[in-house]
């Protein structure tokens, strides 16, 4: 699995972020307590991500998958999905609140 740097920069890519990078703000990061992302200069907590759960999941519905092209970006769509859904899951939380006592 992919650690927690490359996630949230395979997240930010599938939303159309492009290259993924540090801010002036501080670096982007992931707080596994509170189910926070920071990136850009930005809060993005546990609510906005649900509201581009349910984006994307409108985004993958309107996709039609006989098209080659259409398919395709239903698959980017359920990538950013699944990728949200992911942070939000218990075990990865603890995983990384875990990860995070063994730096400190």
């Amino acid at each position: 699995m992919a650690d927690r740097s490359d996630l949230i920069n395979q997240l930010a890519a599938s939303m159309g972020a492009g290259q993924f990078a540090s801010t002036s703000y501080e670096e982007s990061r992931f707080d596994a307590e509170t189910g926070t992302l920071y990136c850009n200069g930005m809060v993005i907590s546990k609510s906005v991500a649900e509201k581009a759960i349910q984006h994307f999941e409108t985004l993958e519905k309107k996709c039609d998958t006989n098209d080659s092209a259409q398919r395709e970006m239903a698959m980017v769509y359920r990538c950013a999905v699944e990728s949200i859904k992911m942070m939000q899951n218990p075990k990865i939380l603890n995983m990384l609140k875990e990860e995070a006592q063994k730096k400190d």
